[in-house]
């Protein structure tokens, strides 16, 4: 893929076809390396492009109403903007009538991110390349200027990369679920690798669609379960090195 560069945002060198890809991605690596290690222009046209990088969605919540003007409601105290700013910028996006909740202190750009509706959340680690080729005070400049954790890295000596790697699978947060055949011992060798969050359901689909519509029950044993061996439906969720027995209907 080419690099991201300035103006990439408006579809300078092929930009949007390049933001498209990142829009879709489940972690942005940026990488520089020791000689250009400046990386804010490539956050500014990822931020342009309405990514947000390592934030979650605002908590907001907005139920049009069909009278009685914009109402806004907080759980925490709004130190950034007022009740009143917050319904006129409401308001300046076509919503007259609408009840608002509100449970974290925003401020203008998450509002307006949120009413967008456009936005993606992403996760992002950074690695700065060519570390053999360090010189003088480099490290020093480097953390300055990032302002965050970056990993350093050689691509070719392969310093860093098998710590990458781990950060990678870390950041993404993936758990390890080892299926058990019925009445079998189960596969400890090669795990099923899933998201975070995964149910029941999650792994029948991974493995067939007809798991789903054959499904009888599952059998649980590990963190997920409050004892060995628990029966447990799709929507269960697991957890890491979970052992997984799936029961089916017979066909």
């Amino acid at each position: 893929m080419p690099g991201i560069i300035k103006g990439a945002a408006r579809g300078k060198g092929r930009g949007r076809e390049v933001i498209t890809a990142a829009r879709a991605a489940d972690i942005i690596l940026l990488l520089g390396d020791v000689f250009n290690y400046r990386l804010d222009i490539l956050e500014r046209e990822l931020y342009d492009a309405g990514i947000r990088l390592d934030k979650q969605p605002p908590n907001i919540h907005i139920t049009q109403e069909k009278k009685g003007g914009i109402i806004v409601r907080s759980t925490v105290a709004l130190t950034k903007m007022t009740e009143f700013e917050i319904a006129e910028i409401i308001r300046a996006y076509g919503i007259v009538n609408a009840s608002v909740t509100i449970r974290e202190d925003i401020d203008t750009d998450s509002l307006v991110d949120f009413l967008a509706g456009n936005r993606v959340y992403i996760p992002s680690v950074v690695a700065i390349n060519k570390f053999d080729l360090k010189y003088g005070d480099v490290e020093s400049r480097i953390s300055q200027d990032l302002g965050r954790e970056y990993l350093p890295i050689s691509c070719a000596t392969t310093m860093g990369l098998e710590e990458l790697k781990d950060l990678i699978y870390e950041k993404l947060g993936f758990i390890r679920v080892y299926l058990k055949p019925k009445g079998g011992k189960a596969d400890l060798e090669e795990p099923l690798v899933l998201l975070d969050g995964s149910t029941v359901k999650s792994v029948c689909e991974h493995l067939h669609r007809d798991f789903v519509n054959l499904f009888r029950y599952a059998l649980v044993w590990g963190q997920s379960a409050k004892f060995p061996g628990q029966s447990v439906g799709l929507e269960h969720e697991l957890e890491d090195c979970d052992i997984l027995s799936i029961i089916t209907k017979r066909r």
